[in-house]
């Protein structure tokens, strides 16, 4: 209970922030489960992205924070970090898209079980292939596969490779 307050206010102070200096593209949750290392693991979490026009190459900033958990042990974790989306390359229609990002993760706390992920900042890179739908096309649900790893900055760094679903909510369609 008090890792969603922790995700509920951090959310609500990353939506303040964020709608000040970006604008807001879309809205989602996610969830995926981990394979190879740490099975079982999984992850919750709340997802903005933002539209940018300030960056020069990078079409978006996507900002992450909400939960991993094995069922014994939960973590809180934020994320923030460029992507890249292939939509209109993809398909004529912008239907279909693909986005790679990657960014700088911090998680609370580094063991789950017995197995430590090897500190608390990490960086997880990431592949998402989605549909747009609905009336507007204003919906959006995605089959995404990341790997977070700690990238050398501790002696331990077994990385985790998840794969899970993204539904989102865009705004101005």
């Amino acid at each position: 209970m008090n890792n969603i307050k922790h995700l509920a206010a951090f959310t609500l102070l990353l939506l303040c922030n964020v709608a000040n200096a970006f604008q807001i593209d879309s809205v989602a949750a996610r969830n995926m489960s981990s394979f190879k290392k740490f099975d079982g693991l999984e992850q919750n979490a709340i997802v903005i992205k933002t539209s940018n026009n300030n960056i020069r190459y990078v079409d978006r900033i996507e900002l992450s924070s909400g939960e991993l958990t094995n069922g014994e042990d939960s973590s809180f974790f934020v994320s923030a970090g460029p992507a890249w989306r292939f939509n209109k390359r993809v398909a004529r229609s912008g239907l279909a898209y693909i986005e790679l990002g990657i960014s700088p993760t911090w998680i609370d706390s580094e063991n789950f079980s017995d197995e430590s992920l090897g500190g608390h900042m990490f960086f997880t890179s990431n592949l998402q292939a989605g549909l747009h739908f609905g009336r507007h096309r204003e919906l959006s649900l995605s089959v995404r596969v990341h790997h977070i790893s700690n990238g050398g900055l501790s002696r331990e760094n077994p990385g985790t490779d998840m794969v899970g679903i993204e539904m989102s909510y865009l705004f101005g369609r």
